[in-house]
């Protein structure tokens, strides 16, 4: 009882005078009233400037476990347009996506702003480990010409299993078309360059 005592005599005296009345009326049976009172832990720590609001009514949302849903719903979207074929500079579903197309369009169904050309990636986002993908991250990669260091190709990660990780895209290759493939394929290791993940 004195340590709580003493807790809310610091809170009132870091408290302005709106909320020093305001705690006091609202706690006035704990200070000035010697009767003993069970408070928890988690009740104690309530005790602010902002102690007026019910903490019943504070949302404490689960970051993580809405960014892996998220995440979850982005490469759902995502497999939905397995097959729609490759077409250069399209980001139209009904006609065909190019890679960064592809990406644009995915993105910005859940609100994202992305680059609408491969090479602007290079600079965008939040580079990651590729051992610390995330399924929703992005694997950035050159072009076809292993002689340019120009970004030439997107994908979004799907499964996770770092180096081993499968991406789905838009290839312009033999799957001409939106495809899943492995990260662990010579054709994409040797022409990765980074992770980055824009989700958070």
């Amino acid at each position: 009882m004195k340590n709580l005592g003493f807790l809310l005599i610091l809170s009132l005296l870091s408290c302005s005078k709106t909320d020093q009345s305001n705690l006091k009326n609202q706690y006035s049976e704990l200070i000035f009233r010697k009767k003993e009172i069970l408070v928890s832990t988690k009740d104690s720590a309530e005790f602010s400037c902002n102690s007026n609001r019910d903490p019943s009514k504070v949302e404490k949302p689960n970051v993580i476990s809405n960014s892996n849903k998220e995440r979850q719903q982005i490469v759902d979207f995502a497999q939905k347009f397995l097959g729609v074929p490759y077409l250069y500079g399209s980001a139209d579903p009904e006609n065909g996506f190019d890679c960064s197309g592809f990406i644009n369009y995915v993105y910005r169904h859940f609100g994202y702003e992305v680059p609408r050309s491969s090479k602007d990636f290079f600079d965008f986002g939040k580079e990651i480990s590729v051992e610390n993908v995330r399924k929703g991250d992005l694997l950035i990669f050159n072009g076809t010409d292993l002689n340019s260091p120009e970004i030439g190709h997107v994908g979004i990660v799907l499964n996770v299993n770092g180096t081993n990780s499968e991406f789905i895209h838009s290839s312009s290759g033999k799957a001409n078309g939106v495809t899943v493939s492995s990260l662990s394929e010579p054709h994409y290791s040797a022409r990765f360059v980074k992770a980055i993940s824009v989700i958070d």
